[in-house]
């Protein structure tokens, strides 16, 4: 039975497309391959500053992230510009399809988190400008443990804060590698194939619900109760 779900941000229920227009405006042509190691750099050094216990703000790991895929791409980028991409962050939207999913899941009365490495105050920000922050019963961040995610700690973070076990907790995000942090921390879990051409990792665990559509989340959520 779900007692609780959570939602990752970044991805998830927020849209990050705008990040590659303004990285556009900034750096034309390389854009794309710029976001591309942008993206794998961020998770990368939050995985390692997870491991090594040394904890940073995750927007110091998306900015020490743009640095690195600027330089490999030979990319001569300002530190306006770098600041420019990153304001680009706090101006996101959510999905089309979140308004009316979360809407539909409040009807059942299933208490809702937003769940991120992003810290509470940035996550905060962002459900308020998409017009969905009154969908959720809270922010859990993992910067109250300080680490990241797929440390087993952040996920019984999320656990302790629903007030629930953690069989009762099911957990929604389109990173494979969150799903699979969660699933190994006992949680419940639901993949949201947002790209259809993302490939799940081909470990020895899979996700409890796949996704194509998240407005499809209420109903796959209920059936499998």
């Amino acid at each position: 039975m779900n007692a609780a779900v959570a939602f990752d941000i970044y991805g998830t229920l927020i849209d990050t497309q705008a990040v590659l227009t303004r990285l556009s405006e900034l750096v034309g042509d390389k854009a794309p391959a710029v976001s591309q190691l942008w993206r794998q750099k961020q998770l990368e050094y939050s995985f390692r500053r997870g491991l090594m216990g040394d904890y940073c703000d995750f927007s110091v790991c998306t900015r020490q992230a743009l640095l690195f895929a600027c330089r490999q791409q030979q990319v001569d980028i300002s530190a306006a510009a770098v600041e420019q991409a990153m304001q680009a962050y706090a101006e996101l939207n959510a999905f089309t399809d979140v308004p009316a999913g979360l809407q539909a899941l409040q009807q059942q009365g299933i208490p809702l988190y937003a769940f991120s490495n992003g810290s509470r105050a940035a996550v905060q920000h962002l459900l308020k400008r998409a017009g969905i922050a009154d969908s959720f019963t809270g922010v859990i961040s993992v910067e109250d443990v300080r680490s990241f995610k797929p440390d087993p700690k952040v996920y019984q973070h999320l656990v302790n804060s629903c007030g629930v076990t953690a069989n009762e907790v099911c957990l929604v995000s389109s990173n494979s590698f969150d799903i699979l942090g969660a699933a190994h921390a006992g949680l419940r879990t639901a993949w949201l194939r947002r790209d259809p051409q993302t490939i799940f990792d081909p470990w020895d665990i899979q996700p409890d619900i796949l996704l194509d559509d998240f407005s499809a989340l209420a109903s796959q959520l209920s059936a499998a109760n």
